[in-house]
């Protein structure tokens, strides 16, 4: 009889932290902006001996100067992206708050392409499915 050998699935958390200021014309380029960390990528880790709550919090508490229990995320992708490996992605959408990016910044989703920034196209995908409802 063969053995089955079970794989340890890597599980990714991607967090997309939006700012949306609903009083602000949505054409103007500071409508909707996007968390982006230090390095200007999506803020994301592994899971490892955390839960996702746990990972989610993990991830904010090191880029905002927000209270996680404030921000409310939802799970909003999910993507397969090897045999071992998977990706949930989580959106959390906030006012625009000063000073709230502790490591990283808010960017204009506009300012990514000048900036030379580059998303992964799945995730500009989610943003721009969810950001007809802001």
């Amino acid at each position: 009889m063969k053995h089955l050998r079970l794989m340890k699935m890597k599980v990714k958390i991607t967090f997309l932290v939006v700012q949306v200021a609903k009083k602000i014309h949505f054409t103007d380029p500071n409508h909707f902006k996007i968390l982006l960390d230090a390095n200007e990528k999506i803020p994301s880790q592994y899971m490892s001996t955390k839960d996702e709550e746990e990972t989610l919090r993990d991830i904010a508490e090191k880029n905002l100067n927000i209270d996680f229990d404030w921000m409310y995320p939802k799970v909003c992708g999910f993507k397969r992206l090897s045999q071992q490996e998977c990706e949930v992605v989580y959106l959390s959408v906030l006012p625009p708050i000063d000073k709230s990016a502790k490591s990283g910044f808010f960017i204009p989703q506009g300012d990514l392409e000048k900036y030379k920034i580059k998303i992964d196209p799945y995730h500009a995908r989610l943003l721009s499915e969810r950001s007809r409802g802001f």
